[in-house]
């Protein structure tokens, strides 16, 4: 019996395991249950930056008896880590890209000193979030697109390492690893995005005031999206 949706499935199967991991806005602490009980975590911190899912999140905790190794925080974003946690993995999901750019920005070099692996998945916005992942010296080593209840999910795993290799402008915004997978989703997800693309670039051309910084974008995506499906 799983707790996890489609999408934090999807995150879960991204997790070394015997990771001390943070889930920052935990969503009743689903993830952190599970990874325990799995035994893929020896220990989990529970972040909610509101005293109500905090103490939702708390009760769930309890249920299951994982008190002990599951600590249940009320902070904001990396806020709820300290140094003596040694926590090597950081979860940020379902936050949209521009907000979970902005926790990692906001974390201090303490609270991220023992982190090597980030798995984020945005819900919009993921070439933000390949961009700040490349800017502070991580590396994307994996990446997963799911589809559930009409939304698609990117998930994206990051190491950190010494000198990262920068992307192309296609790969930042289509995703490195997704672009080498191509599944069924992604596939999907790109036409859909080339229509509406190329229809944008349509009106845009019969507006009065024609932006063509815009169009020139617009053009360049297209480009990428033709080639790579």
């Amino acid at each position: 019996m799983t707790l996890l949706s489609k999408r934090l499935q999807a995150v879960y199967q991204m997790v070394d395991n015997n990771v001390r991991v943070a889930d920052i806005g935990s969503d009743h602490a689903y993830l952190p249950v599970e990874l325990i009980e799995q035994g893929v975590a020896s220990y989990a911190i529970a972040g909610e930056v509101a005293p109500g899912p905090m103490s939702r999140s708390k009760e769930d905790v309890e249920k299951f008896g994982l008190s002990e190794k599951i600590d249940v925080r009320l902070g904001d974003g990396l806020a709820v880590i300290t140094d003596n946690d040694a926590i090597d993995t950081v979860v940020i999901a379902g936050m949209g890209g521009i907000l979970i750019q902005n926790i990692l920005t906001r974390a201090t070099t303490e609270q991220l000193q023992n982190v090597k692996t980030l798995i984020l998945q945005p819900n919009i916005g993921e070439p933000l979030v390949r961009h700040w992942l490349v800017e502070n010296n991580f590396a994307i080593v994996d990446e997963d697109i799911v589809e559930e209840d009409h939304h698609v999910y990117e998930i994206i795993k990051a190491n950190k390492v010494e000198n990262p290799v920068s992307l192309t402008e296609a790969q930042f915004l289509m995703g490195p690893i997704l672009i080498d997978k191509k599944t069924k989703t992604f596939v999907a997800k790109w036409q859909h995005k080339l229509n509406s693309y190329q229809k944008a670039v349509e009106n845009m051309g019969h507006a009065k005031k024609v932006d063509q910084d815009k169009i020139d974008v617009m053009n360049r995506y297209i480009k990428y999206i033709e080639e790579i499906l």
